[in-house]
């Protein structure tokens, strides 16, 4: 983590004596920048918009005031501090006080892990939860029984509890959304906005960004009330990663990844790819160089995500490949290198994937391989994000003048979209139909076991059994 340059320590916001033990607990010594910009403004309750690049501290920089709020009975008054939180007045049976909306499964279960262990000297317990998609509901909809402080969240597992009234609004006192600049494309945005009609009008919001992309304009508009804009823009010149940009044929890219793996000796790297199907097949064609790779998108099981995750952070797995899934908060401490197999398909998000590396002030390496259908798009990058890279080439994989043919994709087989009344007539004619079938095969059974019969003394006589 990056040390603040203005020596303030985190004695400084009067945390409590609990919080405090909880950050010494954990290693962090001095707030960076956006902790030391955001965290008073949330002691005193207002909304808060930071941006700062990824790797910046951007977790603690909302969990410690907050949890600090919700260990005083009052969430915005800061009077009587030495009144602390009466087991009484918890949270009511199936409501929670804090939301945080995550984009990713990973990414919930990591910031309520931080919630949980800066939280763990407050006494009465904090209960803080994730909870997601991927996985059962019903063990989660229990756990909100008893009601929840904390509850960390991807927008579409919070709508399905609100659909199975597991879930109550009326208590909550602040609103987190993390990556809200993820969060605002595609459904996702559709899904915040039905959120926000759900919470009470009266709460405190706070939003977390690596970027500022027009998109969340009109959330900032909608939501926030006077909020305070903490923009932090000196760490890219700070963090030492090195970015370099390699040209390569798009058929030649598998035996240049192999090659840079072994020439390198990378203890670890993350790869990215655009498409879950690239995922596994760039995976088993590492495998066939003896090389071995695990693969992490959304189609894998959850428990499956998790531990390729786990096994990654541990060291136990040094290659993972990976689809955007892991570039949003995914914190990997000493991870040396990522490579950009496949070039993300938004500017924003290649500096997300650019985050995962150089954290905690170690150096950091993000390569891309571009092949000449990519030379374009890295161009917008590069604009985007105010870099301009020289193209290498490595010797063995010098690129073409003209691009070779891609390779021919098979074409879709478009599904036919039916309405429910025309499925529940194709699934009547098709039952008909099996019946059909049933009906014809048990008359074929009959009739070859008369022939068998008649045509014993051919076949020899049947042994009696």
């Amino acid at each position: 983590m990056k040390i603040d340059i203005l020596g303030t320590d985190f004695e400084s916001f009067s945390f409590s004596d609990e919080i405090l033990s909880a950050i010494k607990a954990m290693g962090f010594e001095n707030p960076t920048e956006i902790q030391d910009k955001t965290i008073p403004a949330i002691l005193e309750g207002k909304d808060v918009l930071a941006r700062a690049d990824t790797g910046s501290g951007k977790t603690a920089a909302f969990v410690l005031p907050l949890l600090d709020n919700l260990s005083n009975q009052n969430v915005y008054s800061k009077i009587g501090r030495t009144q602390r939180f009466n087991a009484t007045e918890r949270v009511a049976s199936n409501c929670v006080q804090i939301i945080v909306l995550v984009p990713t499964r990973e990414l919930a279960i990591q910031v309520a892990d931080v919630f949980s262990e800066l939280a763990k000297n407050i006494q009465p317990t904090l209960k803080c939860l994730s909870v997601y998609g991927g996985v059962k509901i019903n063990p989660q909809m229990q756990a909100l029984r008893g009601g929840v402080d904390v509850l960390v969240s991807t927008p579409g597992r919070l709508l399905n509890l609100a659909d199975q009234n597991a879930i109550k609004f009326n208590q909550v006192k602040a609103l987190v959304i993390d990556e809200v600049d993820r969060l605002m494309k595609g459904d996702f945005q559709e899904e915040i906005e039905r959120i926000g009609k759900l919470l009470p009008n009266k709460r405190q919001n706070l939003m977390f960004t690596a970027t500022f992309p027009e998109s969340i304009t009109a959330l900032v508009r909608n939501v926030m009330t006077a909020p305070e804009i903490i923009n932090i823009d000196e760490f890219e010149d700070e963090l030492e990663i090195e970015q370099r940009a390699i040209t390569v044929n798009h058929h030649q890219k598998n035996d240049l990844l192999a090659y840079l793996i072994r020439e390198n000796d990378w203890r670890q790297v993350l790869i990215f790819c655009s498409a879950k199907r690239t995922c596994d097949n760039l995976v088993k064609k590492l495998e066939k160089r003896e090389i071995e790779a695990v693969a992490m998108h959304s189609n894998k099981e959850q428990s499956v995500r998790i531990a390729a995750l786990k096994n990654f952070k541990a060291g136990k797995t040094h290659i993972l490949v990976a689809t955007d899934v892991a570039s949003r908060g995914i914190d990997i401490d000493q991870l040396p290198c990522v490579i950009n197999y496949d070039l993300p398909r938004s500017p924003n998000d290649y500096v997300h994937r650019v985050g995962r590396t150089g954290r905690a002030g170690e150096k950091g390496l993000v390569i891309s391989l571009i092949s000449h259908h990519e030379y374009q798009h890295f161009s917008v990058i590069e604009k985007r994000n105010s870099i301009q890279l020289e193209r290498e080439e490595i010797v063995g994989f010098e690129v073409d003048a003209v691009a070779p043919p891609m390779p021919k994709k098979s074409p879709k087989v478009k599904k036919v979209k039916r309405t429910k009344k025309q499925k529940g007539s194709l699934k009547r004619e098709q039952e008909t139909t099996r019946k059909t079938i049933d009906h014809y095969d048990q008359k074929s059974n009959d009739v070859e076991s008369l022939e068998s019969t008649a045509n014993a003394h051919i076949w020899g006589n049947l042994k009696k059994k």
